[in-house]
């Protein structure tokens, strides 16, 4: 048989001489290459696959961790200013006043100007003093950007009415925006 002659299997024959050394693999040769190689394929897919998996949880793990500090930072901030809200001296309502609207959003800030010039005159003839203690704080829903938290507050409070000291207790509700890291009080309100 020569060079171009095939056998009815469809396979060449060993070239006489040659040794099979220069002559077409066998069918299962070229069966095994290629189950190796759909089965490397299939490993360095998977190996991808995984990869891709594991970075998309670890960003998912990191931007949660980020939203998990940001809520706390409010909370905290959240419990200053609602203390400095709920504390008071008649004696000295400017400063109790200034302090809160240092830390407030120009819109809140407009707001308890007006409602320092409300409620001002008639704390100063009552000779009202109120000490503000936070029992509890929660996150009610927060991103990045923005934040409300529920406080619990206890206030003990004293006046011309009331000279002996009442505690009274009160909710509220603070939300919270963060610019460039800084929580600002932007809005206050009872529960």
């Amino acid at each position: 048989m020569g060079l171009d002659e095939v056998d009815d299997s469809g396979e060449f024959d060993e070239i006489d001489g040659l040794d099979g050394e220069y002559g077409v693999r066998p069918f299962w040769a070229r069966t095994s290459t290629l189950v190796v190689f759909v089965v490397v394929l299939f490993v360095l897919s998977g190996a991808v696959t995984a990869w891709v998996r594991i970075s998309d949880l670890q960003e998912q793990v990191d931007t949660l961790s980020a939203q998990t500090v940001a809520a706390e930072q409010a909370r905290q901030a959240a419990i200053v200013f609602a203390q400095d809200l709920a504390s008071y001296d008649y004696r000295d309502l400017g400063g109790n006043f200034r302090r809160v609207r240092a830390a407030s959003t120009p819109h809140f800030a407009g707001q308890l100007r007006q409602l320092a010039e409300e409620v001002g005159p008639s704390l100063q003839q009552s000779r009202a003093v109120a000490k503000a203690t936070v029992r509890s704080a929660g996150v009610v829903r927060s991103d990045a950007g923005k934040a409300v938290v529920a406080v619990f507050v206890d206030q003990t409070v004293t006046n011309t009415r009331t000279p002996e000291p009442r505690t009274e207790r009160s909710r509220m509700e603070l939300t919270l925006i963060n610019e460039d890291g800084v929580w600002w009080l932007d809005q206050a309100g009872e529960l």
